[in-house]
């Protein structure tokens, strides 16, 4: 087998191991070289080649980059922002644009549910004045754009 290309053993363990580890089939290396009736050691082995690592290396950028796993991790975000979870919320607001990056909020408390009401309208109304000083801000470079 040429040193440039992945035997076809070889091919289906690295398109296994970029499975998510909830939907592997078979769960664990050991079970998929019985399996593919290799040595259990000879997935480990493989991982260390270079061309092993090379590619699989740019299989994890790829799928890093995939579309469908970012909506889903938005997603996830979402639902935790709306259960409670103040960092994640902060990180859906950041990620789809609805707060800048440039603002920050100081979280005393890991949960919205933690906080107190009064803690919780303080919260609320620094992140509104803060959205309405960056609304006014870009509103006035919007309109020395269209005056100059």
């Amino acid at each position: 087998m040429p040193k440039d290309r992945l035997t076809n053993n070889q091919q289906l363990y690295l398109d296994w191991i970029l499975e998510p580890e909830d939907t592997r089939y078979p769960k664990t290396k050991s079970a998929w070289a019985e399996m593919h009736e290799v040595h259990y050691n000879t997935p480990t082995n493989w991982e260390k080649m270079p061309l092993f690592k090379q590619l699989w290396e740019e299989a994890i950028k790829g799928i890093a980059q995939s579309p469908e796993r970012t909506q889903r991790l938005l997603n996830s975000l979402y639902e935790k922002g709306l259960n409670g979870d103040v960092k994640a919320a902060q990180l859906y607001l950041t990620a789809t644009g609805a707060i800048s990056k440039d603002q920050h909020l100081t979280i005393k408390h890991e949960n919205a549910k933690d906080l107190s009401d009064l803690e919780l309208q303080d919260l609320i109304a620094q992140f509104a004045t803060n959205e309405q000083a960056t609304r006014m801000l870009d509103k006035s470079n919007q309109d020395m754009d269209v005056t100059i």
